[in-house]
């Protein structure tokens, strides 16, 4: 190998694929990672739950130069990548949450910064806005994004103070 695999995806009438395996992502939903060379050179997700049907070929390839699935697990927050959400996040957590928040790894490339008041500002580069507003969600109002903009927005009005314990 490494070789080519045939895939019903999606439904039974679905057009039969021809991709190039290049890693699995697992989490609460699992994903194969590969190309897909009759759409271009780009990575793409197809979800486990989705395929249908897979046969191995007796065709060999080359994986795509310089691909990492750490490096590329890495552009999203969980497994969801859109290219069109990924830019730096930037999350507050209050002083009454810094300690718990501290210890979580939110992200593989995450840097963290005390603040005077006690807080916690986590930073990384990632996509996957609806993963981390469910990440955000049970936290209640002890943490406040700061950047980007739109998740900000998506998660502002879900902010809750009636939450008895952090996660």
């Amino acid at each position: 190998g490494p070789f080519r695999l045939r895939l019903r995806y999606g439904t039974e009438d679905a057009p039969e694929r021809i991709v190039e395996p290049h890693g699995l992502l697992l989490g609460h939903r699992s994903y194969l990672v590969a190309r897909q060379p009759a759409r271009g050179d780009g990575i793409l997700n197809f979800r486990m739950d989705r395929i249908l049907g897979a046969q191995t070929l007796d065709e060999s390839f080359r994986f795509a130069p310089g691909f990492s699935l750490g490096d590329y697990a890495a552009q999203s927050f969980g497994v969801y990548q859109d290219p069109a959400q990924y830019e730096e996040v930037v999350w507050r957590f209050a002083p009454h949450a810094a300690a718990r928040a501290a210890e979580f790894c939110f992200h593989p490339k995450q840097t963290v910064d005390a603040q005077e008041d006690g807080g916690l500002i986590v930073r990384f580069h990632a996509a996957g806005w609806l993963e981390m507003a469910w990440h955000l969600y049970q936290w209640g109002d002890a943490v406040e994004v700061l950047a980007p903009e739109g998740l900000r927005m998506l998660v502002e009005s879900h902010r809750r103070s009636d939450f008895e314990a952090l996660p």
